[in-house]
């Protein structure tokens, strides 16, 4: 028998994680005041049929407990531990969503029960009824039998028409903790005579999403051979080892380029899904951000957060891409500050231009080429210049109202800030630009400064600062130029003495990078 099957819950104390559907039957079935239709909605195996079927005996029950539970011994119990008690009827909704099996359901319901106290009727995913299903079940929820009780599961509760959802009780089964989880497994395991490692444990836990059903069918299938490694379960179901994902995080978070497109490469050759990888990944920087925050190093979190974006992107692009772990390495590059927009003009996505050859100016990284681009740069600022003040009224073929021009001032600048953040195209751009400084403000040029040198090469390319001056100057009616540059900004959550250090700053200490992973990451 199924481990899934061989351990479902017998009684509500046993059920994991749903404390507060536990408490509110165990009162109710103690005060016998159970209303005659409940909704249970959820993800899969997180319990709902499982508190289903015991309600059903605890109602039924010849001998309850004194709490309320199901004695699981009595004739009828055990006819419904068996699925022999012809008054629970249980209806699978997938297979059965039309309205002759609703029409024979209320033809039925009006009869007494058979062997048991009442009838209880379970409708399993409940919403892929039809509508027409829907309206005929509609009359008998609003007027059932005294001796009739529903429970409709479902885990898509939004489909469940709102008339349904006004006649029924609704209690959301929440996703289990993967340490309860784990806990559970472990006990299972002992039972089994498995030997496991507590990490292989976790892995489980985390990779079932919050699923007993899913955890317990993985803990079998491992288990098959008598004994579960981490290593195992990792090369089983296509997961990175927790240390991969530690070091990855370490060598992006110190732009550590080469160690980070080792590891990439390391994990691609051992067959590991990437798509798993990339979000552990994400959960890692996640858990780094919240830590920083939490210790008021604001600065240093909206550096992790985009890195998140950043791998974010990449992990959409996974999926699609012709070299599978080109999306990482690309992310990886440009939070390393390897290669950034202001080097290559513009990121290359490979469900786009994966295949294509290079143009040859793109990859020729000779120093001939930078100095005629700065020489370009150069010349573009100076023409830029003389159209300025030749041409007050265009910048970049786009109308500039004219007229008498407005004094520009910090106090202006600040004033239309709330807006060009609202209408800047990248995200990457808009979180550091809630917190920047007007650093000056006068003639035609507007300088913003940012606490984080991370942040300011981000930021400091042609593309954000040409977009920027055409939206300031849209809001301010006269030509703007828009210059970034690094200060320092007090933070009111720090300590007015404590200077934070951004992760470059940080020196290069002689250390192992498995050592300092495992200082980074210490709990």
């Amino acid at each position: 028998m199924s481990f899934y099957r061989k351990y479902r819950p017998q009684k509500l104390s046993e059920i994991v994680g749903q404390d507060h559907v536990r408490r509110t039957f165990l009162n109710a079935l103690k005060k016998g005041g159970l209303t005659h239709a409940y909704l249970f909605s959820g993800t899969r195996g997180t319990g709902k049929t499982s508190t289903a079927r015991i309600i059903a005996r605890a109602l039924n029950c010849l001998k309850p407990e004194s709490d309320g539970e199901p004695c699981n011994k009595c004739e009828i119990c055990t006819e419904a531990l068996a699925g022999r008690l012809v008054d629970l009827i249980e209806i699978d909704a997938a297979s059965n969503r039309g309205i002759d099996e609703i029409r024979e359901l209320k033809e039925k319901i009006v009869f007494a029960p058979s062997r048991a106290k009442a009838k209880i009727y379970v409708i399993d995913e409940v919403h892929m009824l039809t509508k027409e299903a829907f309206n005929a079940l509609l009359k008998t929820l609003e007027e059932p039998p005294e001796h009739a009780y529903f429970i409709l599961a479902t885990t898509e509760a939004h489909k469940v028409p709102e008339t349904i959802l006004s006649r029924c009780q609704r209690f959301d089964f929440h996703r289990i903790d993967a340490e309860e989880i784990a806990e559970y497994l472990g006990e299972i395991a002992e039972k089994e005579g498995i030997k496991t490692e507590k990490e292989a444990l976790g892995l489980i836990a985390h990779q079932s999403a919050g699923g007993m059903r899913d955890a317990l069918g993985m803990l079998e299938q491992l288990g098959a051979g008598g004994e579960i490694s981490s290593e195992l379960v990792a090369e089983s179901l296509g997961l990175t080892h927790p240390k991969a994902v530690d070091d990855f995080v370490f060598a992006l978070l110190f732009k550590k380029l080469s160690e980070a497109l080792e590891t990439i490469n390391g994990l691609v050759s051992e067959g590991v899904n990437l798509i798993q990888f990339n979000k552990a990944v994400l959960g890692k920087l996640r858990e780094q951000m919240l830590q920083k925050v939490n210790e008021g190093k604001i600065v240093e979190a909206k550096e992790i957060l985009i890195i998140i974006e950043e791998f974010t992107q990449a992990g959409n692009e996974l999926k699609s891409a012709t070299i599978p772990q080109l999306p990482l390495e690309m992310a990886a590059i440009v939070v390393c500050d390897q290669v950034t927009e202001k080097d290559t003009g513009s990121r290359i996505h490979p469900s786009t231009s994966s295949g294509s050859p290079l143009r040859s100016e793109d990859t020729e990284p000779s120093k001939k080429k930078a100095e005629n681009s700065k020489k370009t740069d150069q010349q573009k600022t100076t023409s830029t210049s003389i159209n300025d003040r030749t041409s007050p009224a265009k910048r970049d073929d786009r109308t500039i109202p004219t007229g008498r021009e407005i004094e520009l001032s910090p106090e202006k600048v600040k004033n239309v800030l709330p807006e060009i953040i609202g209408k800047v195209s990248k995200s990457f751009v808009k979180v550091p630009l809630r917190d920047c400084s007007v650093v000056s403000a006068k003639g035609s040029k507007i300088v913003l400064g940012f606490g984080s040198d991370f942040v300011l090469d981000k930021l400091n390319i042609p593309e954000v600062k040409n977009e920027l001056a055409d939206l300031f100057s849209d809001a301010l009616g006269k030509n703007i130029k828009v210059e970034l540059e690094r200060v320092e900004i007090k933070l009111a959550s720090s300590a007015p003495d404590t200077e934070q250090v951004a992760p470059q700053e940080i020196p290069d200490k002689k250390k192992s990078l498995a050592e300092e992973a495992e200082e980074l990451f210490a709990e």
